[in-house]
């Protein structure tokens, strides 16, 4: 069995750590490979970030009309998602306080360390 590490994830800054830091960081545990994942998005997430920026100064590109944002918001939320999965009982939490996992608001949702 692999043993599972605790990391510290920051969303805004999109970066994960070994210490804790006065920043809004999400405590998680996972394994090696659900690390990885979780890494994977989180540069996915900057990757798309940097790619919506070019786009903001742009006064007649709408946002809510742009693959760019729609890949970003799509990305954010697995990001989500896979924090949710990994986090501690309070991460979970803060999670759920956000509203922004709608698979969270269906009860019959079977989803592995949803609470009931």
């Amino acid at each position: 069995m692999t043993p599972q590490q605790t990391l510290y994830v920051s969303v805004s800054s999109k970066s994960l750590d070994t210490e804790a830091s006065r920043n809004e960081q999400l405590e998680v545990r996972g394994t090696e490979e659900e690390l990885a994942e979780l890494r994977q998005l989180l540069d996915q997430v900057q990757r798309d970030d940097e790619s919506t920026q070019f786009r903001a100064p742009i006064p007649y590109k709408s946002a809510d009309h742009d693959k760019a944002t729609d890949q970003f918001n799509g990305d954010l939320l697995k990001l989500y998602e896979v924090v949710y999965k990994l986090g501690t009982a309070r991460t979970r939490e803060h999670i759920r306080q956000m509203d922004i996992l709608t698979k969270l608001q269906d009860t019959d949702y079977d989803y592995p360390g949803y609470e009931r």
